[in-house]
């Protein structure tokens, strides 16, 4: 990517720990905007973990995090909610309120954030986003009779309601067949291309990753093996990329005495 353009997310030495268990390591990384940025792993690697602090749901214990300028290891509420209006988050599953209806469920951050728009304004709008992911004309059904590609698309269209400039995927083909998973990853990059935004997925799925990326950080253990272009992470000569890119198991190598720390230490 052009180093010129503006870093839209900065990443400066972030470490976190859950209880003594250290997940993040001094991780570096900038997002530019206008690009799709896939943080790809295996289970266990930190992508979520990751993803809880660049939203703001997790403190970092070191570093920084910058979102569109505000480092939000150090903002406030006033300023993390200023800032959550202008980012959009898919999550895994969808995380549709299953008492709404879908066009409700869409129109609900308008509603929330945009007291100045009336109910034919905040109608009409949720609409227009129910049309960009291909739900038109569903907005009255529940999300219990939704389809699992549907309930993401339908989370999709509320992620972008308020037009984000940053856009956060969570797994967007966890559980999808591989037709609807192409559908979707055609989707994400129609959103970037149509709407300009900047979007950041966290996924497993190699196809998809390759798919859809302009750049790929790759997490293991916590830490970044490299972040560079679909070509560059296929030809890498990093040992671990590669099992990952070919579904080698990782050799486990056991410590005798930690081990045994760990089933004679105290409960904390």
């Amino acid at each position: 990517m052009n180093d010129a353009r503006e870093p839209l997310i900065e990443v400066h030495g972030l470490e976190a720990w859950y209880g003594k268990r250290r997940i993040l390591h001094d991780v570096d990384f900038r997002v530019d905007a206008g690009e799709i940025r896939v943080i790809m792993g295996g289970s266990g690697s930190g992508k979520s973990t990751l993803l809880r602090h660049l939203l703001g749901l997790h403190r970092a214990t070191a570093g920084s995090i910058r979102l569109l300028g505000t480092d939000i290891t150090r903002a406030g509420p006033r300023e993390m909610q200023l800032l959550r209006r202008k980012l959009g988050v898919s999550f895994q599953g969808g995380a549709l309120l299953t008492s709404l209806s879908v066009g409700d469920n869409v129109a609900l951050p308008l509603r929330e954030h945009h007291s100045d728009l009336d109910e034919n304004q905040i109608r009409i709008m949720s609409r227009m986003k129910l049309e960009i992911v291909n739900l038109g004309g569903f907005h009255d059904l529940m999300p219990s009779q939704l389809s699992g590609g549907m309930v993401k698309r339908a989370a999709l269209a509320r992620a972008i309601v308020m037009d984000p400039q940053l856009l956060f995927f969570d797994e967007p083909s966890a559980g999808l067949d591989p037709v609807v998973s192409a559908e979707l990853d055609e989707l994400i990059l129609r959103l970037r291309d149509a709407l300009r935004m900047t979007i950041v997925v966290v996924t497993h799925e190699l196809e998809s990753a390759f798919k859809i990326a302009d750049s790929i950080t790759v997490l293991d253990q916590g830490r970044i093996l490299m972040t560079g272009t679909v070509d560059a992470v296929r030809h890498s000569d990093n040992e671990r990329i590669q099992d990952l890119l070919n579904r080698r198991p990782r050799e486990v190598v056991v410590d005798a005495d930690a081990y045994l720390r760990r089933l004679t230490e105290e409960a904390v």
